[in-house]
């Protein structure tokens, strides 16, 4: 199962619904739609200033809108990365 980007979130469960366009999304928010268009298509990630300004415009957390972004980054990372021959290290092992 994958998990959304977070610009597929704000697409689907924000913008759309409320009829909401990117242009008038970046205006009333202070950012460029082409940064809007960037996230909504997945090129770039959420930071902490994209996920404030989100959070008091739809009324939702920044803690929301960074943790799609981590969802995101650690299913991302888990299709790439090999852990299994990392060592693992606990006060037992030592």
């Amino acid at each position: 199962m994958s998990v959304p980007h977070p610009g597929e979130v704000l697409r689907e469960e924000f913008l759309e619904p409320l009829g909401l366009s990117q242009y008038r999304l970046a205006r009333d928010i202070f950012s460029s739609k082409s940064q809007i268009s960037k996230l909504v298509r997945g090129r770039i990630g959420i930071s902490a200033e994209m996920a404030l300004r989100l959070s008091a415009c739809f009324g939702n957390s920044a803690e929301f809108w960074l943790g799609l972004q981590e969802e995101f980054d650690l299913w991302c990372a888990r299709q790439t990365t090999d852990t299994s021959s990392i060592v693992a290290w606990n006060k037992h092992t030592a």
